[in-house]
């Protein structure tokens, strides 16, 4: 019997909708890095190690509960793990709460980040970048699991190697002035490690609404091992690419302090591709934010399709179905691209997080983790 390349694996599948999740438009900005670790100096730069360890957590006990229970939809996964007393419908309407959180911030960034580049590149209208951008995360959704899946995987090697060609070439250029850049004081001087700490937790719990986009493929997963696996490529990857754009950003911070003033640079990755001087670069960094938004945007409405195919029962075909329930969560992401990045950076991210920490990471490092061992 022919071994399937590593490659073919249904766990690589699955980690790279954890990736793509979190890989939207406000990582693949810089936006995220100028919020969360860009103040703290040299010490911002290996936070992300510890901001993905609470995710990939969250993200372990959360997969292989839904895999294991067979409950990819997470109102039967609350009702599974919370029961279905007056805690589990508390928390399933905090769960769709803390979605529809999550559409308009990740989402909204998702479109307002593809807007804002096609409009300065191209001049490209904002519902010019929104518009199809909804109807090919549609057209993803339209088969399921297995095509968002296969699709993101796809993309993911695309976006690793752009994002390290970019790390690359920037330090090529001799641009960025490392050397200043970590013998300067940190911008925020006052308890540095520990403000660093809690922001790279509150960073970890936002992106555990990730786990809503994961469980929803968690079908794919064979096994109890192919979960670990999934939730280990997913943590090394992400944080290699976390890293790399922090570590880009960190080294322009003496040449030009704005670089992570997201009221001046909404966009620092794009500011630092066109200092570069290589037009070919900037079309590159078009695809990488194409695919960003892509992976984002379909990794959601895959699991806005599994959470609400039963209300939309009514049309009978699956593929539209699927298509309308996409169009409805990525318009409601499009009036959030209304907001500017900023704020959907700084307030509504910071929101999600927080709630984030009561409606997942202590449940899932509590009651799922408890209902898991008394599983196995």
């Amino acid at each position: 019997m022919k071994k399937k390349s590593i490659f073919a694996a249904s766990y690589i599948g699955v980690a790279s909708v954890w990736l793509g999740g979190h890989f939207g438009p406000g990582f693949a900005t810089g936006a995220f890095s100028a919020q969360y670790y860009e103040k703290y100096g040299w010490i911002g730069l290996v936070m992300p190690l510890l901001a993905m360890l609470i995710t990939g957590g969250v993200m372990f006990y959360m997969v292989e509960y839904a895999r294991s229970q067979h409950t990819t939809n997470y109102r039967s996964f609350v009702q599974s793990a919370f029961g279905s007393g007056s805690f589990g419908k508390v928390m399933v309407i905090f769960y769709d709460i803390l979605f529809v959180g999550t559409v308009i911030g990740a989402g909204g960034l998702a479109v307002a980040g593809e807007a804002n580049i096609l409009g300065k590149v191209y001049g490209v209208s904002f519902w010019g970048a929104a518009i199809p951008t909804i109807i090919v995360a549609a057209l993803l959704c339209l088969y399921g699991s297995k095509l968002v899946a296969r699709s993101s995987k796809y993309m993911m090697y695309a976006i690793v190697v752009i994002v390290l060609l970019i790390f690359f070439l920037s330090c090529a250029s001799g641009k960025p002035d490392y050397a200043k850049a970590f013998a300067a004081p940190p911008i925020e001087q006052n308890n540095t490690l520990l403000k660093a700490i809690w922001k790279a937790i509150l960073y970890g719990c936002f992106q555990s609404t990730i786990a809503f986009n994961v469980m929803s493929v968690s079908d794919l997963l064979e096994s109890r091992a192919a979960t670990k696996k999934a939730v280990i490529i997913g943590y090394i990857v992400t944080v290699i690419l976390m890293i790399a754009i922090a570590a880009t950003l960190f080294g322009y911070i003496p040449v030009n302090p704005d670089i992570i003033n997201l009221g001046k640079t909404p966009v620092p990755m794009m500011a630092i591709i066109m200092g570069l001087g290589m037009p070919w670069l900037t079309i590159v960094f078009v695809i990488l934010m194409t695919f960003a938004v892509l992976t984002s945007a379909a990794g959601i409405a895959n699991a806005g399709c599994v959470r609400f195919n039963r209300i939309f029962s009514g049309i009978k075909n699956v593929q539209v179905r699927r298509a309308v329930i996409t169009a409805i969560l990525l318009g409601i992401a499009a009036f959030g691209a209304w907001l500017d990045m900023e704020k959907l950076t700084k307030t509504v991210t910071t929101y999600i997080g927080y709630a984030g920490i009561f409606g997942l990471v202590i449940p899932a490092f509590t009651i799922v983790r408890s209902k898991l061992k008394e599983s196995k």
